[in-house]
């Protein structure tokens, strides 16, 4: 990506740390978190992300349930 697209990378810090940076589900669900999710969503995950994706770093079976909510929002 380049341009607006890298610079809003920066924002799917949540979605990075459950699907893995080099997994490309993590941009469908920046998408969907730009682009459809409740405004309500969007402000909490741009103001907490980055701190959410830190506590749940070393915490995989949480993970795991935030992937699987994850891919109900982009149809996996």
């Amino acid at each position: 990506y380049s341009g607006i697209g890298s610079a809003l990378g920066g924002l799917c810090w949540v979605a990075r740390e459950v699907y893995g940076e080099h997994n490309p589900a993590w941009k469908m669900f920046r998408m969907w978190m730009l682009n459809e999710s409740p405004s309500w969503f969007r402000k909490a995950y741009i103001k907490y992300g980055e701190r959410f994706a830190n506590f749940i770093a070393n915490k995989p079976r949480l993970k795991a349930r935030i992937r699987k909510w994850m891919d109900s929002k982009i149809g996996r």
